[in-house]
């Protein structure tokens, strides 16, 4: 494995993982007030411009395209946790 990958491995995995103590932790309380719904909202619009941006500039790099989407995905994950526990 390259240099180069490891840190692509790095990066995603930092960077997606981040969410799972705050799924977690609204799950165990089944609350989701101490944590910021707004934050959520402008880091799923933060990914979504990642990924729109390396479209359109035609970037060739698999863990930046995979750092943007598991991050997206693991955000949308937080938003629909957030909601289901912000009763």
């Amino acid at each position: 494995m390259k240099i180069e990958q490891i840190f692509g491995v790095a990066l995603a995995i930092s960077f997606s993982g981040a969410y799972v103590p705050q799924i977690i932790k609204m799950i165990q309380r089944k609350s989701s007030s101490d944590v910021s719904l707004l934050m959520l909202l402008i880091n799923a619009m933060g990914y979504s411009s990642g990924i729109m941006y390396c479209e359109l500039l035609n970037v060739n790099g698999f863990w930046l395209y995979f750092n943007y989407t598991a991050g997206l995905l693991m955000t949308l994950i937080s938003i629909l946790t957030w909601i289901y526990y912000g009763k």
